[in-house]
């Protein structure tokens, strides 16, 4: 546990409150970087229902606040996705710590290389961390920044 929060793999039962924060972040975060639109595009494809289908399909880490999801994290492959904290917790390292954790089951898993499609609003996050850009691309009027990060593969006990 860290500053209040804890991580730990994503159920379904966690879908309702990973949709309910993604949406809230999206709407509060990148809403300063995107179209309305966009937004309401973006908006829809975090459904509880979309998130479910997303859980059976992805490798999914919840940062939890007296059980409440404040963050969340997904691995798909090689490819990290879908990472978002509660605009109430920015600034508290959980952004951090899910894309950590998310490396070390890359790493676990053998990937030598992680990729990251990062919206304008996170890029700063993933440069830190040590991600470079390669490339820009638009899905409808959302600009999203390809970046990728050489990792350590050795396996971590």
């Amino acid at each position: 546990m860290n500053d209040g929060y804890a991580l730990e793999r994503a159920t379904k039962d966690h879908a309702k409150g990973i949709s309910i924060m993604i949406r809230a972040a999206i709407e509060k975060v990148n809403a300063k970087d995107y179209p309305p639109a966009e937004i309401e595009r973006l908006v829809r494809n975090f459904s509880t229902a979309k998130v479910r289908e997303m859980l059976a399909q992805r490798q999914t880490l919840v940062a939890l606040a007296e059980g409440k999801v404040v963050g969340t994290g997904a691995l798909q492959g090689a490819e990290i996705k879908s990472v978002f904290v509660s605009p109430d917790w920015h600034r508290k390292g959980i952004g951090t710590a899910l894309v950590c954790e998310l490396e070390r089951i890359a790493a676990r898993e053998g990937h030598a290389t992680l990729e990251v499609s990062s919206s304008l609003s996170a890029t700063v996050l993933y440069a830190a961390l040590g991600y470079s850009e390669r490339s820009r691309k638009f899905f409808a009027e959302e600009e999203t920044v390809t970046m990728s990060k050489v990792t350590d593969k050795t396996p971590l006990a």
